[in-house]
């Protein structure tokens, strides 16, 4: 079990979890997608995020950078219960905890959704734009030069010449 960190442009609180290497991989092959930049080698692909796997198995933890992407994986905390002792198991739990009871986000669409709304508005803030609003810095106002984000009642246009 894997807690996955995704860090890069605009990107706040990214960690999700992966109980398997199969899903670490949905997620990298996720990443370089909404980069816009697919992943093209698939045995390439699975060899490094096998590594990372490794990594993470060998260390307590593997990064991989996936074009302007972080992925830093760790191994995944184990709860604060007591699922190892006799009464647990008794009482119909786990021998050892495996994770069901600590809640743990999942890479879902909606994370997919995130990450690349995330991205794009980065983009657009490095290039003198707005990510809040869409706006490219070619399409800010033309009297004050701010975006939508802003209030534009005192702004006059300039005369057309």
């Amino acid at each position: 079990m894997y807690d996955v960190i995704l860090d890069g442009p605009g990107l706040d609180d990214c960690f999700y979890f992966a109980d398997r290497p199969g899903e670490l991989r949905n997620i990298v092959w996720a990443v370089a997608r909404v980069q816009g930049r697919p992943v093209t080698d698939d045995s390439e692909m699975i060899a490094r995020v096998g590594e990372l796997c490794s990594d993470c198995d060998i260390t307590g933890e593997g990064t991989l950078q996936v074009h302007a992407v972080t992925v830093t994986v760790r191994d995944a905390e184990g709860c604060d219960g007591g699922h190892d002792g006799e009464d647990a198991v008794l009482l119909g739990g786990p021998a050892v905890c495996d994770g069901r009871c600590k809640p743990r986000p999942r890479f879902t669409r909606e994370a997919i959704g995130y990450l690349a709304s995330a991205l794009d508005d980065a983009e657009l803030e490095e290039s003198g734009g707005c990510g809040a609003c869409g706006l490219e810095a070619g399409q800010m106002c033309v009297a004050c030069g701010r975006c939508n984000c802003d209030s534009h009642g005192t702004c006059v246009r300039p005369a057309q010449g």
